[in-house]
């Protein structure tokens, strides 16, 4: 009989641990994957904020420098961020990100986060390829002798 016994016991615990894996594929799971989106999204947009304004203050001090100038300078953006364009106050930039909710303000809800980086040149005219998605690498800051910029792709 005390085999019988141990055997049921066995068949208990084996539905214990089948009901808690569908309790954790039912509920937990979904949580961790709503985590791990954020996290994403989040490590997505500081990493290209922190490279945008890395950018953008190497383009200011040389806009504060006399003369022509050369100044290269490693980028690296997540493979879902774009620098779309430059103008003579701004860095315009494009991440996208999850369709997680809710989403950071700068984004819309298409999940694409439209974002600008100001800088300071003085009312001289810069020119910049796209950059990305994603992007590792030297760029070329270049100013040229009519104060005007150059932001390419070395």
């Amino acid at each position: 009989m005390k085999q019988t016994r141990k055997g049921q016991i066995a068949i208990e615990y084996i539905i214990f641990i089948a009901i808690f894996l569908l309790f954790f594929q039912a509920v937990i799971k979904p949580s961790i994957d709503f985590a791990e989106n954020v996290m994403t999204d989040v490590q997505s947009i500081a990493t290209t904020q922190e490279n945008v304004t890395r950018l953008a203050d190497n383009i200011n001090s040389l806009a504060s420098s006399m003369g022509t100038g050369k100044v290269t300078m490693n980028l690296y953006l997540p493979k879902n961020a774009i620098i779309t364009e430059c103008s003579s106050s701004s860095i315009n930039y494009s991440i996208s990100i999850s369709n997680t909710n809710p989403k950071p303000a700068a984004c819309n809800y298409t999940s694409l986060c439209e974002l600008t980086k100001a800088i300071f040149i003085g009312g001289h005219d810069i020119t910049c390829e796209q950059i990305g998605p994603g992007f590792v690498g030297d760029i070329i800051i270049e100013k040229e002798s009519t104060g005007d910029f150059n932001v390419s792709i070395k």
